[in-house]
């Protein structure tokens, strides 16, 4: 099976170990993408960021706060698993397994489809955040996975973690297929995150990056034997959800804290 997996960074632990699991558990990817911003953009970005610094001045309490009792789950699992060299860049790790690397600035351009339609991939693995257009869907043969920290199909969108506490329903990781539109293709696998003490959103949020690895693996191998099911989502069935407000996300954190007492 040729897998290919996209990430936004050549420092990504979390392609590195899912490299590490794959070569592992089944076969090495074949290719590993990585795509970046290109230069003018970043520039944009960052004057953006400045005009906003009032606003990150106001909630920079609220993130020292979150990032207080934040673990690094994914060095947890690494070495848990006795995975060496977890923490190179892509570059290296690729160049050290015989893995095929590279480095374009949109994932959705001629360029990068027409490269990835040559290397006759069956399935994409997405690690990067990216969001994928209708040709370079229509060139993976099986597929692109997503593993979204969320509910599906209750939960669309962005900060569903946080939205899922604030509406008293369980989080968790979902594994699924991705299509044209806002997580709404295929569901295939879901995995629950379990509350601990002095868990933070900040740790929830780190926790699921672990399980993200453990699901795109288990998954793999279910494809490959083809025993898994595919549930169809339906839009009507959940709901998008968008960016939350700081003040909403200090409430959850009142409520993880709730939790916690009890």
């Amino acid at each position: 099976m040729n897998i290919c997996i996209t990430s936004s960074s050549n420092y990504d632990k979390y392609t590195s170990i899912l490299i590490y699991m794959l070569n592992e558990r089944l076969n090495k990817p074949t290719l590993i993408i990585c795509f970046e911003r290109q230069k003018y953009k970043v520039i944009m970005h960052r004057i953006k960021m400045l005009r906003l610094i009032r606003i990150v001045k106001k909630i920079f309490l609220f993130l020292k706060n979150s990032q207080s009792n934040k673990r690094d789950f994914l060095k947890e699992y690494a070495l848990s698993n006795n995975i060496i060299g977890w923490n190179l860049s892509l570059s290296k790790i690729c160049k050290r397994e015989g893995i095929e690397y590279k480095k374009v600035h949109n994932i959705n351009s001629k360029n990068a489809i027409k490269y990835i339609n040559e290397k006759n991939i069956d399935l994409l693995l997405n690690a990067g955040g990216a969001i994928f257009k209708t040709p370079i869907i229509n060139v993976i043969k099986m597929g692109i996975l997503n593993a979204h920290m969320g509910f599906l199909p209750k939960f669309r969108g962005i900060n569903v973690l946080e939205w899922s506490l604030f509406y008293n329903h369980k989080i968790g990781v979902t594994l699924h297929f991705i299509e044209r539109g806002i997580d709404l293709g295929d569901i295939l696998l879901f995995r629950e995150i379990i509350i601990d003490k002095e868990d933070t959103i900040t740790t929830l949020r780190a926790k699921s990056q672990a399980i993200d690895v453990d699901l795109m693996i288990e998954c793999i191998e279910l494809l490959r034997y083809k025993d898994i099911d595919r549930i169809k989502q339906l839009e009507k069935d959940g709901k998008q959800y968008f960016a939350m407000h700081p003040r909403l996300k200090e409430y959850v954190e009142m409520k993880l804290k709730m939790i916690h007492k009890k």
